[in-house]
């Protein structure tokens, strides 16, 4: 399957809709009395009603924007300047052009709103495109649905010697996939499964899923909804432009090409120049490198994680803040007298669907954590956190399922494994930026996770919770056992939403 964007949907002006509504339903009625022909007469006087109401250049977002815009500038009521945005499409084009690029106000762009089908790209590309923050993407889970053997080779390398490499190596990947999730199916299903609903059947075959999928290829083909307003369609088109991988680079044009007739008074700067990738170019020349060798049979069960950094008295920060916005005081000049009455007034009547408050932003931890590909494709949708990851390595570790090891399935778990390290090396030797399309799930890479203890709040939610995927479990399991070290009192509510109930109850005793 090859690289395609497609554009799913837009929003267009609600009274423009209604409008097709209405024109759709007379359309209806006009036949309704059973005659097989509408009259002329009727089917002019729609002619003249969608001539009036229903310019078809009308149908863009842009109208929106050029609306919202005029906002601050015209006193006129916000329907109306709708209406005149929508019956005057080259104008308003020409308001956003000089709004958003001449006076700078790139947020009025941020009014349209589109909807993308993105398929046939590969799951390395898929981490580039979902490391950008304010866009929304649900893509095909590996976990519930068996992966077929469908795979990108990179542009770079197809039609030269190195694209057979692709099609011995990445085939062989598949072929232990399915095996490892047919061994796995058979020990988790039992023979008899007559007792089991289909439900508790699907999840044993998902937990299968769930450990083979690390012996999948990044080189495997994946498909997304995804949704971004115009403003950050412009900002990913522009940041895929100058990627390294020619598939990146065509996935950012592909996106721009696919707004960018229907909002060009929107989208306009597509391509930029060397900043940054330059900068960080030489940055990386200017480190001394070490001789790290690394074992290529290392193994490990899960993530690791250590604290790197954190804001210096965190929690006296977060008590100042909530001092300030609880007062009319200048910052720093109250606090509070009894610091165990604060932390349980902040925290009283909380519960596992609510943030807890924005004072608790103002405290930060880092940790540098060292997690496996199918990892880090979960850890990297939490994308208000500032997450840095190194480049993929072939020498690293790889992170071995225990259920596989539990299954006596670890050596043909790392024959494969080892397979695509030599096929990785091959390729490096020739395209070493290519080199990751060939390693697997399991292969370890190092990532640094800064976040404030609000965000830190909502990942134990969603990760320390019993459905969260294992590894991400357990790495929010390691990362809370050490912010809560240090923290104990910011933490004290921070934990999955299945253990939320049993942590109030032992903070609140007397509900």
């Amino acid at each position: 399957m090859s690289l395609s964007v497609r554009l799913a949907g837009y929003n267009v002006d609600a009274e423009l809709l209604q409008d097709v509504l209405l024109l759709l339903r007379e359309l209806e009625s006009g036949g309704a009395s059973g005659d097989a022909m509408i009259s002329v007469a009727t089917l002019r006087a729609l002619a003249e009603m969608a001539k009036t109401n229903l310019p078809a250049d009308a149908f863009t977002p842009e109208t929106i924007s050029a609306a919202y815009a005029r906002i601050s500038r015209d006193p006129k009521h916000v329907t109306e300047l709708r209406r005149a945005a929508r019956m005057g499409v080259a104008r308003a084009r020409k308001s956003n052009e000089s709004i958003i690029f001449g006076l700078g106000h790139a947020s009025v762009a941020e009014h349209a709103a589109f909807n993308f089908d993105v398929s046939g790209i590969s799951r390395l590309a898929s981490e580039e495109l979902q490391s950008h923050r304010l866009l929304s993407f649900t893509e095909k889970s590996q976990r519930y649905i068996t992966i077929s053997a469908e795979y990108v080779v990179p542009p770079e390398v197809v039609g030269t010697p190195h694209e057979m490499l692709f099609h011995e190596a990445v085939p062989e990947l598949f072929q232990a996939y399915d095996e490892i999730t047919s061994a796995l199916t058979t020990r988790y299903v039992p023979g008899d499964a007559t007792e089991l609903s289909k439900q508790e059947t699907r999840d044993l075959e998902n937990r299968a899923k769930e450990d083979a999928r690390y012996l999948l290829p990044l080189a495997c083909s994946t498909q997304m909804g995804m949704t971004m307003n115009a403003r950050n369609v412009e900002h990913v088109a522009l940041e895929l432009s100058d990627h390294p991988l020619q598939e990146v680079r065509e996935l950012g044009a592909a996106i721009a090409t696919a707004v960018g007739s229907l909002a060009p008074s929107l989208v306009k700067y597509t391509v930029r120049g060397q900043f940054p990738r330059e900068n960080r170019r030489i940055l990386a020349g200017m480190i001394t490198r070490s001789a790290v060798t690394r074992a290529s049979d290392t193994m490990q069960n899960g993530p690791r994680v250590r604290l790197v950094d954190m804001t210096p008295d965190g929690e006296t920060k977060i008590l100042r803040a909530l001092a300030f916005s609880s007062s009319d005081f200048p910052a720093g000049e109250k606090s509070f007298s009894t610091a165990s009455h604060v932390w349980k007034t902040a925290l009283r009547n909380l519960s596992p669907h609510d943030s807890v408050l924005r004072e608790f932003e103002m405290a930060s931890m880092t940790f540098e954590a060292e997690v496996s590909a199918s990892c880090f494709a979960q850890l990297k949708r939490h994308r208000m956190m500032t997450l840095l990851s190194q480049p993929y390595d072939a020498d690293a570790s790889v992170v071995v399922p225990p259920s596989i090891q539990d299954a006596g399935l670890t050596a043909k778990f790392m024959t494969a494994v080892e397979r695509s390290r030599q096929a990785a090396r091959t390729l490096a030797e020739v395209y070493p930026l290519l080199m990751p399309y060939l390693l697997t799930n399991a292969h370890v890479k190092r990532v640094l996770i800064h976040a404030n203890a609000r965000e830190l709040y909502h990942f134990a939610r969603l990760r320390c919770d019993a459905h969260a995927q294992w590894e991400i479990r357990l790495l929010g399991e390691q990362v809370m056992e050490l912010a809560r070290r240090e923290w104990p009192n910011v933490f004290s509510l921070a934990c999955g939403k299945d253990h939320f109930e049993t942590a109030y109850q032992k903070l609140f005793p007397e509900t």
